[in-house]
């Protein structure tokens, strides 16, 4: 695993040395993946780019990863979700304080959370859902890995767990309310107005026309192929480009991809995960910096993609890893590190 200690000594040998540079920590991180999955990464400030950059493979002992590769974001999707609930909240036709049985059948929220007797399910709100604050466990990483037969966490609002079953719940509240499915949703509400071209729900809809693909991998496991990725839809079923999550984050961050500015207050409403300088709001979470570099805001997924914006220094980072062994954040630390003192 990448140390630390080797970028930021990167870092202080890259002051006034013209031979240490952006591509050359890519590299060495790329290289932690043993050419198992290439990486690229991107920084802006503002609209203007700063850096982009790629290394590695598309596939193994594929072509080369380009710049402008697509690639899984897994996790980095519940911004999305979370988005365009909000949206139907400005719209008015979702609540995120409402039970979820204003807009579930029974049959979704019977027995899905019963604890003391108590069936909290048909209670559960939006918020809950989004915040991570439901009490619902996750399917994807809690025994036995399906929503009915998962043991309750907690009472809803008094905990907080990451569950990927609220984000597959929030989705199907969008598409009951919308009539229309979830890919269309990201699209119309999304996609469109802020001019993302190069991002679609994988297995429901094909890639954009003339997309180069790279693949995601767990260890030397190929996981672009693997049909049960489809079940993260709603909580991770999205395929990107560094410049998409960029005009995301800038939507988010600009004011331009809400009508209400109180609705950006609500999804930065955060609550602590209980790991140390990390919160989590609605489809975001909030990292403390080290070294005094200040919050970020943003998610990241299986696999190593993230999009963060840093509001210190109006920027945005985007990029996969597109491996689950290897560490974005030593990247992004230094990323930060190398923009703060140019």
């Amino acid at each position: 695993m990448l140390l630390i200690a080797f970028l930021l000594s990167a870092f202080a040998q890259s002051v006034g040395s013209p031979g240490i540079g952006p591509q050359q920590v890519l590299d060495r991180v790329a290289g932690e993946n043993l050419g198992y999955g290439g990486a690229v990464f991107r920084a802006a400030q503002g609209p203007d780019l700063l850096w982009q950059g790629a290394s590695g493979s598309l596939t193994r002992n594929g072509a080369a990863m380009t710049s402008e590769a697509v690639f899984e974001i897994a996790s980095t999707s519940k911004a999305m979700t979370a988005a365009a609930v909000l949206l139907e909240v400005e719209a008015g036709r979702l609540d995120l304080d409402a039970p979820l049985s204003n807009y579930l059948a029974p049959a979704f929220t019977d027995k899905l959370l019963v604890i003391g007797g108590h069936n909290y399910g048909p209670e559960l709100t939006l918020r809950q859902l989004l915040s991570h604050t439901s009490g619902l466990p996750d399917y994807w990483y809690d025994p036995p890995f399906i929503v009915p037969g998962l043991t309750p966490l907690f009472v809803p609002g008094s905990g907080w767990h990451y569950s990927d079953s609220g984000y597959l719940l929030a989705g199907l509240v969008l598409e009951k309310v919308t009539g229309l499915p979830l890919q269309e949703i990201y699209r119309t509400r999304i996609y469109q107005p802020l001019g993302m071209h190069q991002t679609w729900l994988q297995w429901r809809e094909n890639p954009p026309p003339g997309a180069t693909q790279s693949h995601r991998y767990e260890g030397d496991w190929d996981m672009y192929t693997k049909g049960h990725n489809s079940a993260d839809w709603a909580g991770g079923g999205l395929g990107s480009t560094t410049y998409d999550l960029h005009l995301f984050l800038r939507g988010i961050a600009d004011g331009t991809l809400f009508a209400n500015p109180a609705t950006r207050d609500q999804m930065m409403a955060w609550t602590p995960t209980g790991d140390p300088g990390v919160h989590y709001g609605l489809g975001l979470y909030q990292v403390e910096l080290p070294f005094g570099l200040g919050p970020i805001w943003g998610h990241d997924g299986y696999g190593n993609a993230w999009m963060y914006y840093w509001p210190n220094q109006d920027v945005t980072f985007t990029g996969t890893l597109n491996q689950t062994q290897n560490n974005l954040w030593p990247l992004l630390i230094l990323a930060a590190l190398a923009i703060e003192y140019r």
